[in-house]
């Protein structure tokens, strides 16, 4: 364990539960993608969508453990070279230097999350909606659970959305 860990009960508290509810939701995922495996094969935009979807998922799974960051300009920057200079020198990234330069790999997660999520607002409204009305919420504030909790709600709506898109695509193929 590093010195730099952060081990604050709070901290923990919320890194189990975040955890706890993103592999939830990779659960719920996965069992839709078990479920619609031939439907998923036979229609590019469905596969497309389950694959942002899981997207969404590992991200915020990754990001969940590098929460724990100060979000300092100077901090955020310094891992930005740390983390480059890594790649450069070692040919390879693991957990172990996502963690070590987690200043700018938990943006970096965060920030593919988003990126999904927002491709998938196009067709589902709700998940713009979470995005936005959970940052208005908390307006002027950039604690990464936060933010970490506001895109795996967004999540689990996407994943509901879906869930309903596939049962109208079912429907369809049955009609």
């Amino acid at each position: 364990m590093s010195k730099s860990d952060n081990l604050q009960r709070s901290h923990v508290e919320w890194l189990i539960a975040s955890r706890a509810s993103n592999q939830r939701a990779a659960l719920d995922l996965y069992v839709l993608l078990e479920a619609n495996a031939e439907r998923l094969r036979k229609h590019k935009e469905l596969a497309t969508k389950a694959q942002l979807l899981v997207a969404v998922s590992f991200s915020l799974w990754r990001a969940a453990f590098l929460a724990d960051k100060s979000g300092l300009r100077k901090e955020v920057l310094a891992d930005t070279m740390s983390f480059l200079g890594k790649m450069l020198t070692d040919n390879a990234i693991t957990y172990a230097q996502d963690r070590a330069s987690r200043e700018w790999t938990f943006n970096y997660y965060m920030n593919a999350a988003k990126d999904c999520l927002l491709k998938l607002a196009t067709g589902w409204p709700e998940i713009q909606e979470v995005l936005s009305s959970e940052r208005k919420a908390t307006k002027g504030t950039t604690v990464s659970s936060r933010r970490w909790d506001r895109h795996q709600v967004a999540l689990e709506h996407a994943i509901s959305a879906f869930s309903a898109e596939l049962e109208e695509w079912r429907l369809a193929d049955e009609a």
